[in-house]
């Protein structure tokens, strides 16, 4: 008998233990809410176009664009950037020499992630982009210096600011600048991207290509 209650305690104490992981995971509680608020305040920035082919698409500019899906179970795509190509082109990259994490269809190239089946059809872009961090929660980031949530594929990241009123960069599309360097593109002169050196929690230097857009101006 003493046996068995000592099991239930032990059982009762992981699964507080679990509960109080999840309350302390700030980033987790905090950024969908942050997403939310400014795609009410900005509705033109999505486009629900998930009866036609499953995607809710975010864009800023209509050019570059976050495309995610609302199943994932029914895309081999779940997380998508998708930008023009012919700026990288211009710079020296070969699509056929681009590997895992990207595709092109001629005009546009995409950094693409499949986060496995999801959890079933979500009804807004912040709750299928979360699903992402559901699979893989170091897929959910946080970026101290510029204050910015994000969510990271394979070759880059979408962010976006954790108060919109506050911050001059309210959405970021970032590409992984390194991956393309080796393939003997000039990375620091691709039309409508710019070209950082920053750094990562160990202290690191990381090239990055960034498209930043201010909501307010």
């Amino acid at each position: 008998m003493k046996k068995i209650v000592s099991i239930v305690v032990a059982l009762a104490l992981v699964a507080a233990l679990l509960v109080g992981c999840a309350a302390t995971d700030v980033i987790l509680n905090q950024s969908p809410s942050s997403l939310d608020k400014i795609a009410e305040k900005f509705p033109n920035l999505v486009t629900d176009n998930t009866l036609n082919d499953g995607y809710f698409y975010l864009s800023v500019d209509g050019e570059t664009t976050l495309n995610v899906s609302s199943d994932f179970s029914l895309s081999a795509e779940d997380v998508a950037i998708q930008t023009p190509l012919k700026p990288f082109v211009d710079a020296g990259l070969d699509p056929a020499a681009l590997g895992t994490g990207y595709r092109t269809d001629g005009t546009s190239l995409f950094l693409v992630a499949d986060f496995g089946a999801g959890s079933g059809k979500q009804g807004t872009v912040t709750a299928a982009l979360f699903e992402s961090a559901k699979a893989d929660r170091s897929a959910l980031t946080y970026h101290a210096d510029l204050d910015h949530y994000g969510i990271a594929l394979p070759a880059g990241k979408f962010e976006w600011a954790k108060d919109e009123v506050a911050n001059d960069k309210d959405i970021v599309f970032v590409i992984a600048a390194q991956p393309l360097a080796d393939l003997g593109v000039d990375v620091q002169n691709i039309e409508g991207w710019v070209f950082m050196t920053m750094k990562d929690d160990a202290g690191q230097d990381f090239d990055v290509l960034l498209k930043p857009y201010s909501l307010e101006s």
